[in-house]
């Protein structure tokens, strides 16, 4: 099929020589092959970000060697054909940008040489795709004077750069108001969802060009939320199961069959909050895996039962059954509470960890209702189908030192792949520190200098840079490698520092 199409685009382009070649007259055929030359490019299909020039600088390789050696190439006229864009260069090097070519879609070209004194022509296929500048990168969600703006922090050609409002930048116009946070789309797909208080409600962006495609409500039987429902955060399965999260504590799912290929956003959230047992589960933490992993089953903490729970997603058969944790048989009770029996305590903090497509990490921090101590509290579990497995279950006391530092009000993220946890006190929320989920010690990592850090996060695809949100809208990317945690300078340890308009609110690592 692309043979077809690329022979066709040269049929088209042979045409289109009118509008770029002038008529020479009649030619002697008889050392037609004289001049007879190769056109090599380093690549022949190149990428580039929308905006800069897409550029062919060819090599020539001939079949005389007198030509060769003499190096004329005057006798060539060139020209750059396209398909939906037609003949758009005449000389020999290309270097042009195309404002109106699509983000995503590849035009397919041929590059033709006539030779003036034989009339024979030369061709080579190429080809280029715009892709968007916005797709990878630090989201910032600011707050400017009660205007909603989103920003991103990317790399490009080793070089970092903030664009500031991409999304009034894209489309001209105002995202919305009173921004409330972010959730960004962990299952491999670039959906950008943006809480809002205001009028224009909780949107939905498309993560190319951020696009809007619709509101958290209309994904909603409906299309419109349930009562007293204001969403918080979402999760979606690798598998088939997406669930999300309400202010209350209600959590509300949907299934969808991944292997057919039904986007998840065209399926539609039950407006029945999830139960068992007939009671309605109250969820503080529903947990998500790292953007980069297709976890196929979610998991989540409930006050009610005060367990662990599974939610499964494994296949589309049975997807969206809870599961209880449980501790093996076996285990020892007075070394730890079981993952389905956490009544004594209060649920401080959970995040997962090391995700993958059936196993999980959990690492979390246990408050005793009755004595107050801080407990650090972490297990693995496992599935194979619907049957669950939890294992390696470690129950440590937070030393004093620490748990002085730790409140209601504490900060915390554990980095998704490592053994540490970043937290800020709630007594000090201007210092950033590092806690070593192996020897249970913490440390301070960076101040600064008496301004809040109201967002944090790691980046998903290295576990080895923390992005920190003040609320002054500076943004601080932070190198958190072992050597840096250790003995880093100051300088060591950023990255990156930059500032949007406002104030930070929230932040993510949009890994695609």
């Amino acid at each position: 099929m692309k043979n077809i199409k690329i022979f066709c685009t040269f049929v088209v382009s042979m045409l289109l020589l009118f509008s770029c070649f002038e008529d020479d007259g009649n030619y002697d055929y008889k050392d037609l092959e004289i001049h007879k030359i190769t056109i090599r490019y380093p690549v022949y299909g190149i990428t580039v970000y929308q905006g800069e020039p897409v550029v062919f600088t060819p090599t020539l390789s001939f079949a005389n060697q007198e030509q060769k050696e003499a190096g004329d190439t005057n006798m060539y006229k060139w020209s750059y054909h396209f398909d939906y864009l037609g003949c758009v260069c005449t000389e020999r090097n290309m270097n042009m940008v195309f404002e109106d070519a699509e983000v995503n879609k590849t035009y397919e070209g041929i590059v033709m040489a006539e030779d003036t004194l034989t009339g024979a022509i030369y061709t080579q296929n190429i080809s280029f795709v715009y892709k968007s500048r916005y797709t990878a990168g630090w989201i910032i969600l600011s707050d400017d004077g009660g205007k909603s703006k989103l920003n991103l922090v990317r790399i490009q050609n080793e070089q970092w750069y903030t664009d500031k409002d991409i999304y009034g930048a894209i489309h001209d116009k105002e995202l919305g108001t009173q921004p409330m946070g972010l959730i960004g789309n962990r299952s491999g797909r670039n959906d950008v969802r943006v809480l809002q208080k205001g009028a224009e409600g909780n949107v939905i962006l498309e993560g190319t060009n951020y696009q809007k495609i619709g509101t958290i409500a209309d994904e909603f039987v409906g299309g419109k939320y349930p009562d007293g429902f204001v969403p918080k955060s979402m999760a979606v399965s690798g598998g088939n199961v997406a669930a999300i999260q309400g202010e209350n504590g209600e959590v509300f799912t949907k299934t969808f069959d991944s292997w057919s290929g039904t986007p998840y956003e065209y399926a539609l959230f039950a407006n029945v909050p999830l139960q068992l047992n007939k009671q309605k589960l109250n969820v503080p933490f529903l947990l998500r895996a790292s953007q980069g992993t297709s976890t196929y089953n979610l998991m989540l903490y409930d006050e009610t039962f005060h367990a662990f729970f599974m939610l499964y997603g494994a296949s589309f058969y049975d997807a969206g059954r809870l599961y209880k944790l449980k501790a093996p048989e076996d285990w020892d009770g007075t070394k730890g509470p079981s993952p389905d029996n956490l009544s004594n305590y209060e649920m401080v903090y959970c995040q997962m960890k090391n995700a993958s497509s059936y196993n999980q990490d959990i690492c979390a921090i246990l408050k005793h209702k009755t004595n107050g101590n801080l407990y650090l509290y972490t297990f693995e579990y496992s599935s194979s189908s619907s049957n669950v497995i939890v294992k390696n279950i470690a129950y440590t006391q937070i030393l004093a030192a620490s748990a002085a530092l730790m409140g209601e009000n504490t900060r915390f993220h554990a980095l998704r792949g490592r053994p540490y946890m970043f937290f800020v006190s709630e007594t000090d929320p201007s210092t950033l520190y590092y806690y070593d989920l192996k020897t249970n010690k913490h440390e301070p990592f960076k101040t600064f200098s008496g301004r809040k850090i109201v967002a944090m996060e790691s980046d998903y695809s290295n576990n080895n840079h923390v992005g920190i949100g003040l609320d002054n809208g500076e943004f601080y990317l932070l190198n958190v490698v072992d050597e840096v945690l250790v003995s880093g300078t100051e300088e060591d340890k950023v990255i990156y520092n930059t500032k949007v308009d406002g104030k930070v609110v929230d932040l993510f690592y949009k890994q695609y």
